[in-house]
């Protein structure tokens, strides 16, 4: 097998064995024909097989012309053959690529509450970059190889090449650990199997899929799916509703499109220890003390009720959708956790 169908670091070990194997052989040889003490033999091979040219050490004699000879014509064969395939694994990127795995399986190890993004398509593509803006860690996992890798987007990010379907890069990816799944790849089958694999895997993940046919999200919610996206229904609705509606539309863009204006939109759980559990809207007074807007709180049971009125009574386990700058979202948050 050549050295260079072989693994980075294998390569790597096997041109240096090579070159070590060269010099010990020219420093054996020296030591025996000339009379060399070992480092005075080993620096005679090293000088002898880089052809510089300095003086001869210990005794020269006819076995040591015809080692030289040979030791000259095998040696420096074989340590070009290596150093040319050490030079090669450097500059093909092949060493650096392994590094870079490396680093990437490390970094994925310690990764916690993170988002595993599946497909790096289109719609893959933009997912990353609205997390990338949000802060919130993701791995991409994109069967295409060397996909994305060169994106400058992306450079410092987790990209993860492989099937999205094989329970074991899912497993690499860290589903289990992860706080959601996105499958956005290319047909409705794969991101059905991907679902069923992934809810098999960590039944409490919360899954978001595409859907390009319709009749598929029957399929999706059967293997599992939290949430369904379909971008031609999707962009339909705006395309209609940018002109039905405009004013709504431009609202929303706002709220969603954080980089315009800073302003958020959370949905904020309400913890047993929190000082909110049993008091109205109108004795927090929660727009006034945190700056956050309440335009929403979501019990079980009931469901999703937007504007609640003044003497609604916060209860634990309330989910509270709210509206506001970051800093108000995350003192409402701080209030709400028990802080």
């Amino acid at each position: 097998m050549k050295l260079r169908s072989l693994a980075p670091m294998r390569r790597l070990r096997e041109a240096l064995v090579l070159l070590l194997m060269v010099g010990v052989t020219g420093a054996i040889g020296y030591h025996l024909l000339a009379r060399l003490g070992w480092l005075d033999a080993f620096y005679m091979a090293i000088i002898t097989l880089s052809t510089v040219g300095y003086r001869e050490l210990g005794e020269v004699n006819n076995g040591t012309k015809l080692f030289t000879i040979f030791y000259l014509i095998t040696g420096l064969g074989v340590a070009t053959y290596a150093i040319s395939n050490l030079t090669a694994l450097i500059v093909e990127g092949d060493l650096q690529g392994y590094l870079r795995e490396r680093r990437m399986e490390k970094r994925l190890e310690s990764l916690s509450d993170h988002v595993i993004v599946c497909g790096f398509g289109k719609m893959g593509f933009q997912a990353a970059w609205e997390l990338k803006h949000a802060n919130v860690p993701f791995v991409i996992i994109e069967l295409e190889e060397n996909k994305g890798r060169n994106n400058p987007r992306f450079n410092a990010d987790i990209i993860l090449y492989g099937n999205a379907m094989d329970e074991m890069v899912l497993e690499k990816a860290g589903v289990r650990q992860a706080k959601g799944l996105i499958t956005a790849l290319t047909t409705d089958a794969d991101n059905v199997l991907v679902t069923l694999t992934a809810r098999q895997m960590a039944p409490n993940i919360p899954i978001v899929a595409r859907s390009a046919k319709l009749g598929t999200e029957s399929k999706l919610i059967a293997a599992g799916a939290t949430h369904i996206v379909s971008p031609y229904e999707i962009g339909g609705r705006r395309m209609a509703a940018l002109l039905l509606n405009p004013d709504m539309m431009n609202f929303f863009d706002v709220v969603l499109h954080q980089d315009q204006l800073e302003l958020g939109m959370e949905r904020i759980h309400i913890h047993p220890a929190s000082r909110l559990v049993g008091q109205t809207m109108r004795e927090m007074r929660l727009r006034d003390s945190t700056g956050a807007l309440v335009v929403g709180i979501n019990r079980v049971g009931l469901g999703l009720r937007f504007n609640p009125k003044g003497d609604e009574t916060f209860q634990a386990g309330d989910d509270i959708l709210a509206l506001g700058p970051s800093n108000a979202l995350e003192a409402l948050m701080k209030l709400a956790s028990g802080g």
